[in-house]
């Protein structure tokens, strides 16, 4: 069987034509056109993020573990991490606390987000609005690891939240 002589034999050119050319153009366009629009979402969820209250407690967490400064004297703590109706009053606590280490000793870097952080959270999570609780919210003093390790366990309780709205009655 040989090749018949009516069909028509494909040509291949080596040579650019317009068409090729304008081809790569629209196809680069393209390219070009989807890094872009990839690029905003990025952007959007990165600001999505900070109003995130499991992405804020992540990042206090990471901070609090980089730091590796140890100060002395007496800071005031959960007595009991696990009451988290009185999440709020120990998130005041917490704060003032940060708040005067980071004024005081302000080249911790780590302090100082962290005290940013906590702030921030408490803006993007009603519940942790001070409230008067019905039950008597007990604290005490103690080292500085001791308060580092509270504030770790309230976090990461903060983080395991599916929400931060407040529901009536109920933290």
């Amino acid at each position: 069987m040989g090749t018949s002589p009516h069909r028509p034999r494909a040509r291949i050119s080596l040579e650019p034509s317009s068409s090729h050319t304008m081809y790569l153009y629209v196809l680069l366009a393209c390219v070009l056109w989807g890094l872009e629009s990839h690029s905003v979402p990025m952007k959007i969820a990165t600001v999505a993020s900070r109003d995130n209250h499991t992405a804020v407690c992540a990042e206090i967490q990471r901070e609090l573990m980089a730091d590796d400064i140890t100060y002395n004297g007496s800071f005031k703590r959960p007595q009991n991490t696990s009451e988290e109706l009185c999440y709020g009053e120990f998130i005041k606590d917490f704060i003032s606390t940060l708040k005067n280490i980071s004024t005081n000793y302000n080249k911790d870097c780590h302090i100082e987000k962290v005290y940013k952080d906590m702030t921030h959270l408490t803006r993007i999570c009603p519940k942790l609005n001070e409230t008067k609780s019905h039950k008597k919210c007990t604290t005490e003093t103690s080292n500085f690891l001791k308060f580092k390790e509270a504030l770790q366990r309230v976090v990461i309780s903060i983080e395991g939240w599916k929400s931060c709205k407040r529901i009536k009655g109920i933290l």
